[in-house]
C-alpha cells in the first residue's frame, strides 16, 4: 500500500465488499475498545461500492457528510459507543453530494507562499519558498488559535493582512498620526484575537509545533521551508498535502531530500504526518520531533506521546498545549538543543509516521493533564482502530 493510501486511512481498519442490494450497502462499524468513539473518521474503498456517487446515512437514517478522497476512499464520521457496533448505510446516488467545508486549506502566494489549513478546532501553516528566499529562519509548523467553528476562518484572518489596500491606508494614516496608524493595524492583525482566532505562537529557527528533524550529537538538522507542495485532498472532511524539500547535507550525506504527507481530519486536534528521506546512507538515523522550550513549565512525557504547555506571545493570550503522538511508541525522549523532544530511529527505507497538533487552553481542553489524557486516548484509538464489516 502506498504512502498516500496509508495517510488517507487515518488509522481506520477498513474492509471491502458488496451488498446484495445494488443501490445500497450496509456498513457495520465495530468498536472493540473501552473508549467511546465519537465523530471518528472511517473509510471504505469506494471502488467496491455500487455507483459513482454516494450518500451516507447513520443508524437513524440521517444523512451525514462524506468525502471521496484522492485515493478512492469514501470517508465519513461515525459515533460508536465502547464495546458496541452501529450500522451506517451507503446509498448510490445520481449526483455527488456537496457539503460545507469543515476542513480546508490552500497555498497563500500573497503571504510568502504559506501553506495553511484548518478544521473546526484550529489552524496550521508551513512556510514556503518565498519565506526562504527572504532568508527568514522559520523552520517549524505554525499554529492558529481558533474559536470552535465549522466555518473556515483562515481566509478572514489572512484577508486584511494580505490586501495591499490595507497597507496603503496604514501608510496614509502613519503620515498623519503614527498612533492612529498603529491602532488601525492592530484592528486587522491576525496576531490579535478579534473574535475568530489568532496567531500568537512564535516559530523562528525551531521545530515549532512539531516538525521532525534528524538529531545527531545533540544537534538538530532543521529543515528549511518547503520547496514544492501538492494539495491532495481539500475537504470537506479531510485535508491532505505533500511537501517536498530541497536537498541538504545531513551528516556525511551531501544531498538528503525530505518528503512529508500531512493529513488533518474534521474533529481531530492532531495532524497525521508521514516523513521519509531520499539520500540517507547511514544504517540508522535518529529523528526527533517536539517543541522549543519557552519557560520552566514541566513537559509531560510517556512512551507514546509528549506534551508541553507553551506560554505564547502577548500579554494574555492563554497557552498552547502542544503534543506529538506515535501510537507504536517513541524510542525515547530528551531535552536538548533548546527543545523538548521524542526520538525515533529509522533506516534509509523507513517512513516515520506520527501525529502532531495542539489545543488552546481557552477552549474545551484547559489543563496539561486534560491534554495528556486526550493524547493518551488518541494513541489508544489508533492502536485499536474501528473495524468495518460490509453487510452482504
Amino acid at each position: 500500500m502506498n504512502r498516500l493510501c496509508i495517510a488517507a486511512l487515518g488509522g481506520v481498519l477498513f474492509a471491502c465488499g458488496a451488498c446484495a442490494d445494488k443501490n445500497s450497502t450496509g456498513i457495520e462499524i465495530i468498536n472493540e475498545s473501552a473508549l467511546d468513539r465519537t465523530g471518528e473518521m472511517v473509510g471504505i474503498d469506494a471502488r467496491t461500492l455500487p455507483g459513482e456517487a454516494w450518500i451516507v446515512r447513520d443508524a437513524q437514517g440521517r444523512e451525514t457528510a462524506s468525502q471521496l478522497t484522492a485515493d478512492s476512499m469514501l470517508i465519513f464520521r461515525a459515533d460508536v459507543p465502547a464495546g458496541a457496533s452501529v450500522t451506517y448505510t451507503v446509498e448510490a446516488s445520481d449526483t455527488a453530494a456537496v457539503y460545507p467545508d469543515i476542513v480546508t486549506g490552500r497555498v497563500y502566494p500573497e503571504r510568502a507562499d504559506d501553506l495553511a489549513w484548518e478544521n473546526e478546532l484550529q489552524g496550521f501553516r508551513a512556510y514556503g519558498p518565498a519565506t526562504q528566499r527572504k532568508g527568514e529562519r522559520a523552520f517549524g509548523y505554525d499554529i492558529f488559535f481558533k474559536h470552535r467553528s465549522e466555518r473556515p476562518v483562515l481566509e478572514n484572518l489572512y484577508g486584511p493582512e494580505t490586501d495591499p489596500a490595507t497597507w496603503r491606508k496604514a501608510d496614509s494614516l502613519r503620515a498623519i498620526d503614527p498612533a492612529l496608524a498603529e491602532k488601525f493595524i492592530e484592528s486587522i492583525s491576525y496576531h490579535i484575537d478579534h473574535g475568530l482566532g489568532m496567531d500568537c505562537y512564535a516559530v523562528g529557527p525551531t521545530l515549532g509545533a512539531g516538525v521532525a528533524a534528524p538529531l545527531a550529537n545533540d544537534t538538530l538538522n532543521f529543515p528549511w521551508c518547503y520547496e514544492n507542495v501538492e494539495i491532495i485532498d481539500r475537504g470537506p472532511l479531510r485535508f491532505t498535502a505533500r511537501l517536498d524539500f530541497a536537498p541538504r547535507a545531513i551528516g556525511t550525506d551531501s544531498a538528503v531530500t525530505e518528503h512529508r504527507i500531512i493529513s488533518l481530519d474534521a474533529g481531530s486536534r492532531l495532524n497525521r504526518c508521514m516523513v521519509w528521506y531520499d539520500g540517507l546512507t547511514a544504517p540508522q538515523t535518529v529523528i526527533a520531533t517536539g517543541f522549543p522550550r519557552r519557560d520552566d513549565f514541566p513537559a509531560i512525557t510517556a512512551t507514546d506521546y509528549i506534551a508541553y504547555s507553551d506560554p505564547t506571545q502577548g500579554p494574555d493570550n492563554g497557552r498552547a498545549l502542544l503534543g506529538a503522538v506515535r501510537p507504536e511508541g517513541f524510542d525515547g525522549n530528551t531535552e536538548t538543543a533548546g527543545h523538548i523532544l521524542a526520538t525515533s530511529t529509522i533506516s534509509p527505507a523507513d517512513t516515520l509516521d506520527y501525529y502532531w497538533g495542539f489545543a488552546w487552553n481557552r477552549e474545551e481542553i484547559n489543563t496539561p493533564e486534560e491534554w495528556a489524557s486526550y493524547l493518551q486516548n488518541f494513541a489508544e484509538t489508533r492502536r485499536n482502530p474501528l473495524k468495518i464489516k460490509i453487510q452482504n
